[in-house]
């Protein structure tokens, strides 16, 4: 009864996970086979079954797909290692308990991504490979959370490869941002509001210039001082001439005095003025 539901949990995840890309090499395939199949035994001597257990069904899926698609190639092998990935997932799948079931659930689901991100990558489609690739670690991480004492290092190698293969992508996708060439503006569209100003719209000189709303919105436009002021040009002083050119010509003294004493007022004798 249990060999029966161990053939039932095998063809049932077997189902559910996507068949890899396409190989036109049958020995690619082969050894994709047998990289799964040294991961299982690697972590059945960690004693980490449901890890294992999932190694085996990928592997287990992996060779059955081969043999469909390549009938023809190493028969004899090929039918073998399959009767062994059928004797040796029964015989784990005995070691689990309920929770570690679930948690083989989970790391198959890890590996379903991560087979596909490989094929993304392979195709050179590497943002949806990144995308593929983030999610198998979230996937991990969360396995190495329901024990980390035992998982991390179980999966060290996976998780380093896995880390490896998204460092790669990231660097592919941003070479090809930055390779990528720039986009040219179109000339007749109008993106702002600049008005570009020739050489002959320039004023000649000061006495022909006006400024005008054209080159200054309202209220921007500064303020023309206004002309200087006619200053009449001066003419040349005309000596004062006295009422009477005959006498001598008188002095103020002091500033007392409004006009220069008459000296025939000061002499004795003299008469006073008319």
């Amino acid at each position: 009864m249990r060999l029966f539901r161990s053939f039932a949990t095998a063809l049932l995840l077997a189902c559910s996970l996507p068949a890899p890309a396409e190989e036109t090499d049958p020995a690619a395939n082969w050894l994709t086979v047998y990289g799964w199949i040294q991961t299982a035994e690697r972590l059945a001597t960690a004693e980490q079954w449901p890890l294992a257990l999932g190694s085996y069904l990928e592997a287990d899926r992996q060779v059955n797909a081969l043999a469909e698609a390549h009938p023809d190639f190493e028969p004899e092998m090929v039918n073998y290692r399959r009767g062994a990935l059928a004797k040796t997932i029964a015989e784990t799948e005995a070691r689990l308990t309920t929770d570690e079931h679930e948690v083989m659930m989970k790391y198959l689901d890890f590996i379903e991504s991560l087979e596909l991100g490989e094929a993304q990558r392979y195709a050179n489609e590497y943002e949806a490979a990144f995308g593929t690739l983030g999610m198998a670690k979230a996937v991990l991480d969360e396995i190495i959370e329901k024990k980390p004492e035992g998982f991390r290092e179980a999966v060290a190698s996976q998780y380093a490869r896995l880390e490896s293969s998204l460092t790669w992508l990231d660097s592919q996708i941003n070479f090809t941002a930055m390779s990528r060439p720039g986009v040219a503006l179109d000339e007749s569209i109008d993106w702002g509001t600049t008005r570009f100003v020739r050489a002959a719209d320039l004023p000649s000189s000061r006495e022909s210039a006006a400024l005008t709303s054209d080159l200054f919105p309202g209220g921007l436009a500064p303020e023309a001082d206004p002309a200087p002021p006619h200053v009449a040009e001066p003419t040349p002083a005309t000596p004062h001439r006295a009422e009477k050119d005959s006498g001598p010509i008188r002095f103020r003294m002091s500033t007392r005095q409004t006009s220069a004493p008459d000296p025939r007022e000061s002499a004795p004798g003299a008469s006073p003025p008319p």
